[in-house]
């Protein structure tokens, strides 16, 4: 596989053209350049033949049919924005931006779940609910509005329901994919009926299509859980350390207090949030600052007032004895400017885009060593990323999530670089990999939405029985290799 060009490019374009119109399909470098790289990453472009927007799942079929024929790679896509390049088309082919399918089918009041498009973004969801469906909420990423919600769900995104619901993946409910055959499925319990209530107490096919990165088939319709929206109150909790910070959210995590949320920052991610750039009068080491380093966001929901008070009660008692501190968001947001509070007061209400997060200034680049891990590892993890990030002359943003009641824990390093100088750009992504491959000794490190090298390295020490497993499940379903080529496991 590789890029075409002449005749056939030609032809292809056509055939194309009559599945979307000629209006949906470029095949022009002024328009595929926008897809050859993912917007902020260290990871390097890659390059498309053709772009083209489907409008139904025929459509999408149809493009599939004629890719697996032509043996052309096809690249699903929503808005490229995924921090590690796996929509990057590595091989040529065709870009499936599925931008134009992004409607809400259907709403289940009494289920608690909604039928979208596979183009549908956060945007598209929390309107559509706030205006039709306002006592009802979706769990939500902490990404822009025009990022894409199927792809945070495949690709197990944390969310901010992630400690009651789990990982993105334990939201949905059913899918329906345009398999790399171009056959149409649906897995999940509206395999059997119209009803996308569940994955129960079926054979859970939807396995095929999370974690593998768009390498299974192209994924045009998701059942995915809603949740009550109720009365809310938000706690900043404060520690010295992240060692100390994670102690504090392990007992909370605990003790059956109802918490729908908890996620952590370390200073640094802190003062990019609000803006500041680093100085001599501002230096981003808590140690020089006498500042703290572990700022924690817990969430939690109640039917009554009653509750809420209770709740609130055993978490303030909690962090208290564990060392830490509570404090209402309000008075934080007072500790940012006026131009910045905006960005703490969206943490409450998703999607978010943090304008001064990537390299301490608007339109940096940034990219993250994300992780899956044990709650043991993680103040160790964030100190071996500190130091390596140190050694380059670079900061490690910390950011993190406790997952399902506890269970598992999401790290993520952020390394910030300027996307326009190409040396800084090499720089971070050896601090990336020297990071990566040492927090791996850890023992329960795996890395999620991760790169080609990265997904290498995940693999490394897998069961090789689990692996030809892989293979054989890949090569069964997508015999030509189309789907996202490069990016398979």
């Amino acid at each position: 596989m590789g890029t075409i060009e002449g005749e056939g490019k030609e032809r292809i374009l056509k055939e194309l053209e009559s599945i979307v119109g000629s209006e949906y399909v470029s095949s022009s470098r002024e328009i595929t350049f926008l897809y050859h790289w993912d917007f902020v990453t260290a990871e390097e472009p890659g390059r498309c033949d053709f772009v083209v927007m489907p409008s139904s799942t025929e459509e999408v079929q149809e493009i599939v049919r004629l890719a697996n024929r032509e043996k052309i790679p096809v690249i699903p896509w929503v808005s490229g924005m995924n921090f590690g390049g796996i929509c990057i088309p590595r091989k040529g082919g065709i870009v499936v931006d599925l931008r134009r399918m992004n409607k809400v089918l259907e709403v289940n009041e009494d289920d608690m779940y909604a039928v979208v498009e596979g183009g549908i973004t956060w945007g598209d969801l929390k309107g559509y609910l706030e205006k039709h469906h306002p006592n009802l909420r979706a769990g939500i990423t902490w990404s822009p509005a025009g990022t894409g919600v199927i792809p945070s769900y495949i690709c197990y995104g944390m969310l901010d329901l992630g400690f009651i619901g789990g990982t993105g993946a334990e939201f949905i409910n059913g899918l329906e994919v345009v398999l790399p055959t171009g056959e149409i499925v649906r897995v999940g319990s509206c395999m059997c009926t119209n009803y996308w209530l569940g994955r129960a107490p079926l054979p859970d096919l939807v396995g095929l299509f999370i974690g593998w990165d768009g390498t299974t088939g192209v994924v045009t319709k998701a059942g995915i859980k809603l949740w009550p929206n109720l009365p809310r109150k938000d706690f900043i909790i404060i520690a010295d350390t992240v060692d100390t910070g994670v102690k504090i959210f392990r007992k909370l995590a605990k003790a059956g207090l109802g918490i729908v949320d908890m996620c952590f920052l370390n200073y640094v991610w802190l003062c990019s949030l609000q803006g500041y750039r680093e100085d001599e009068n501002m230096p981003f080491e808590p140690e020089k600052t006498g500042g703290n380093d572990f700022y924690g966001l817990v969430t939690i929901t109640a039917y009554t007032e009653k509750e809420m008070e209770a709740k609130s009660e055993s978490i303030m008692k909690i962090v208290d004895e564990e060392g830490g501190l509570v404090a209402d968001i309000e008075t934080v947001i007072d500790m940012f400017s006026e131009n910045e509070k905006e960005n703490l007061l969206t943490l409450t209400n998703l999607p978010i885009h943090f304008y001064g997060v990537w390299n301490f200034s608007r339109g940096g680049g940034g990219e993250w060593v994300g992780s899956y891990i044990s709650s043991r590892h993680v103040a160790q993890y964030y100190e071996i990323a500190r130091s390596i990030a140190k050694k380059y002359g670079k900061h490690a943003c910390m950011y993190g999530r406790v997952m399902f009641g506890g269970h598992h824990w999401i790290a993520r390093v952020n390394i910030n670089f300027n996307k326009n100088d190409p040396e800084d750009v090499e720089h971070a992504r050896k601090c990336l990999m020297e990071i990566d491959e040492n927090v791996r000794k850890l023992g329960s490190v795996i890395r999620y939405k991760a790169p080609p090298w990265a997904k290498k390295r995940n693999l490394e020490k897998a069961n090789p029985t689990a692996l030809e497993l892989i293979r054989k499940i890949k090569s069964l379903l997508d015999p030509n290799g189309i789907m996202n080529p490069g990016h398979e496991m």
